[in-house]
């Protein structure tokens, strides 16, 4: 017997293929699909399989229990993990066959530590700070970190990269990235140190900064089909992964004057047929004017408080129990997308897909 639910998201996993093979074919270089945070919410295990199949080299994930997953479940090509780990994670790592980032002098030291006694070399790929804030070294480091690194000793260095701010606009910083990015990738080169794998470019870089492509991409919301700027569609043949979905669980007629949801924020001006979607804040839309779904292939709006666990539509007709409602997606002629609901939100694609609940059922669409 099929399953079924109130509310689901459904995500196309042959979209993300093809996705990322278009990705490789448009910017002519290697791909590291970013799938931390559980691939921004669409599933990191299935979004995994399907970007390798579309020819993805590597993996990014942001800690070493996403990387921990994506291996227990068959998944072996490489991973790097952008960010912090702990002692006890090197351990692991090494047992795993994952990458680190290398990005200050403890890590260096715990690296070089944990490596000795596993009689095995960490592999890390050395971040660059050209401007982020966040983790590495100064470009102007980078040789003389390297040598250490060579020094220290269970430590080999697979690759470099630093990330952009501003990549998504045009904006003087991205030149002065580029910059310290490549003194410090020329001068490795010159003293006989660079490695394999060099990469700066994010989604945003990879199409609008050619320069910064190096030998591979790290690439999130295209992979995912999300556009790069909320204003600005993706080049023809990119394919949103993600549409949520719901069951109509009610539609009534309500007497002028009778109000509707929490704090009788909406008040009924005459008769009004008003539905009600299991669909509310806890499952990840925001409490902000202007939300709206689709029914019937029309877009109606939503109105009082958002709920919890609900939202209150106004209809103009009404639609039986367990009519379709989508909240992301194409109905008909009509669509509302992710980078719909961040622009009214005023939040970014994956700050939306990532906290919508896990209490919302994936399906995953396995045929185009």
């Amino acid at each position: 017997m099929t399953e079924t639910y109130p509310t689901w998201i459904e995500i196309n996993l042959p979209a993300i293929t093809s996705n990322c093979a278009r990705i490789i074919r448009e910017t002519g270089t290697r791909l590291m699909a970013i799938v931390k945070a559980d691939a921004y919410g669409h599933g990191a295990v299935e979004v995994s399989c399907a970007a390798v199949e579309g020819g993805a080299s590597w993996l990014g994930v942001a800690r070493f229990g996403e990387a921990r997953v994506l291996r227990q479940n068959g998944i072996r090509v490489p991973i790097l993990v952008l960010g912090m780990v702990t002692p006890d994670e090197v351990d692991e790592a090494l047992a795993s066959d994952v990458t680190l980032t290398l990005h200050n002098l403890e890590t260096l030291q715990l690296f070089s530590a944990r490596a000795s006694v596993a009689r095995k070399p960490v592999m890390v790929h050395l971040k660059v700070d050209t401007g982020m804030g966040r983790l590495g070294i100064f470009a102007e480091e980078a040789v003389r970190f390297a040598r250490q690194a060579q020094a220290a000793g269970g430590i080999h260095m697979d690759g470099m990269y630093s990330h952009l701010s501003v990549a998504e606009e045009q904006h003087p910083l991205n030149e002065l990235q580029h910059q310290r990015f490549d003194l410090a990738v020329h001068a490795m080169e010159d003293s006989g140190l660079r490695p394999p794998w060099v990469h700066l470019a994010n989604s945003a870089a990879a199409f609008y900064q050619p320069q910064s492509r190096y030998d591979m991409v790290r690439v999130g919301n295209v992979v995912l089909g999300l556009r790069i700027r909320v204003d600005q569609p993706l080049p023809d043949g990119y394919q949103p992964a993600l549409t949520w979905k719901a069951q109509l669980a009610s539609s009534r007629l309500l007497p002028g004057g009778w109000s509707v949801g929490y704090g009788a924020a909406y008040v009924t001006s005459h008769e009004e047929i008003i539905g009600v979607v299991p669909v509310g804040y806890g499952d990840g839309l925001r409490r902000f004017p202007g939300n709206h779904v689709l029914i019937g292939g029309i877009k109606h709006p939503v109105v009082g408080s958002l709920c919890l666990d609900q939202l209150m539509v106004r209809l103009p007709h009404h639609f039986p129990m367990g009519e379709e409602v989508v909240i992301v997606g194409q109905q008909g002629n009509s669509a509302l997308w992710v980078h719909d609901l961040a622009a009214l939100y005023q939040i970014s694609q994956v700050d939306f897909t990532s906290l919508v609940h896990r209490r919302v059922p994936r399906i995953y669409i396995r045929n185009s």
